[in-house]
């Protein structure tokens, strides 16, 4: 067969905005219920790494406000120890994020795209190449990268080119409800999501 035949085949087997919103959902509840386990469970041990500087920052402003409303001294609950507690949750979640980028980057499917039966793939509708399945994920979940080495490190400016990066891609997914049916990334990465073969 011809490119554009392939083209062609794969074009009519490509996902929909909305099914793809579906796994997106999948994938979000999965981050949220597997990073408050890890965050209860290892957040403790992962905050200090993911946000030292953040933490250290947060708790020095406490003190500042404390000397400067002693009022703020006698709050009726540990408002350091529920923000730290906070702040292992978001580890967690991260980690959990982690994986989705792993699972798409190796596999080519998140949680919600394995329960829903579609796959990142070439564009032809074939298994896509190790690197370009990377080069996808990447794109995907740059901003949260960006966001953790942010965190990490402590420099505002990479945090906010990971949101920058975020709006990006999250306008692009809308591109799904154009013709071709490629989110920005997709575009980038020369891939489709189709349903997988039987």
């Amino acid at each position: 067969m011809e490119n554009t035949e392939l083209q062609t085949l794969a074009k009519e087997n490509r996902v929909d905005f909305w099914t793809r919103l579906g796994a997106y959902l999948i994938d979000v509840l999965f981050i949220i219920i597997a990073g408050v386990i890890i965050g209860l469970a290892i957040g403790d041990l992962l905050a200090p790494v993911l946000f030292g500087g953040q933490m250290s920052n947060m708790e020095d402003q406490f003190s500042q406000m404390g000397r400067i409303n002693p009022d703020f001294n006698e709050l009726p609950f540990d408002l350091i120890g529920m923000m730290n507690k906070m702040m292992s949750i978001a580890a967690g979640t991260t980690i959990a994020g982690i994986v989705l980028l792993i699972l798409e980057g190796a596999l080519g499917q998140s949680i919600g795209k394995m329960l829903l039966k579609i796959k990142n793939t070439d564009v032809y509708g074939n298994q896509a190449a190790p690197q370009v399945l990377w080069t996808r994920a990447l794109l995907k979940y740059g901003s949260s990268v960006l966001g953790i080495i942010g965190g990490m490190t402590g420099l505002m400016i990479i945090s906010t080119l990971g949101s920058i990066w975020g709006l990006v891609i999250f306008v692009g997914y809308f591109l799904v409800f154009m013709d071709n049916r490629q989110a920005i990334h997709d575009m980038i990465a020369k891939t489709i999501v189709c349903r997988l073969k039987k």
